[in-house]
């Protein structure tokens, strides 16, 4: 926390919150991906570690979690916090090419914690672009936000042939957060951990 808040006062532009990501949102967003599926885990913009420590608890293996961050700091960070995991200190917008050099090939999900609505538009489409360049047909991009609105613009999901949809509110984050699902549109496998996650909720409410 100390080294988010350090980064955060000299360049609070390129964190894009004055908080690490909570507990509760961490799990959320952990809790739409199957870790049983084949291929990696890439995790964009790990901060101190905490939805990577979520998507370790809920059954991602160390050796198959990818986390790309651009502050030299945090991936020192994260690393000491997570030696297992690879830690690749880069930009999301290079995605193909970090990975590439680390000879991963195929990536089964990709779960952002980046700031997209603080980003502009065309470096969004660059981002989104690479991370469905390189997963599998059915891969899933995992983004929280902040704002009621949906995190990626209309024109980037229609020009990339994308589909959103919202898959958990985290009232208890401060501020409360909503974690987005997005798929290629013609994939047709449906993403058994939204189904638990949906399940989940459905045993929460009362009778």
């Amino acid at each position: 926390m100390v080294s988010f808040l350090r980064l955060w006062v000299r360049r609070p532009a390129r964190l894009g919150a004055v908080a690490p990501s909570g507990r509760s949102l961490a799990t959320a967003m952990a809790e739409q991906v199957d870790p049983q599926t084949h291929g990696a885990v890439v995790e964009l913009g790990g901060g101190t570690g905490n939805i990577t420590a979520a998507l370790l608890k809920a059954g991602v293996a160390p050796d198959n979690l990818i986390v790309i961050e651009r502050e030299q700091a945090l991936c020192n960070l994260i690393a000491s916090r997570f030696p297992s995991v690879r830690v690749l200190c880069g930009d999301a917008r290079q995605l193909r090419r970090l990975l590439r050099r680390e000879g991963i090939t195929r990536v089964t999900a990709v779960v952002s914690g980046l700031p997209l609505t603080l980003i502009p538009d065309r470096s969004v489409r660059t981002i989104i672009d690479q991370c469905f360049s390189v997963m599998a047909d059915n891969g899933q991009y995992i983004q929280f936000t902040y704002s009621p609105a949906p995190p990626v613009s209309r024109s980037i999901v229609t020009g990339l042939d994308i589909r959103g949809e919202r898959a958990d509110w985290v009232f208890d984050n401060i501020p409360p957060a909503a974690v987005w699902v997005y798929q290629r549109r013609f994939a047709t496998v449906p993403l058994p951990a939204r189904q638990a996650n949906a399940d989940r909720m459905a045993d929460a409410r009362p009778i």
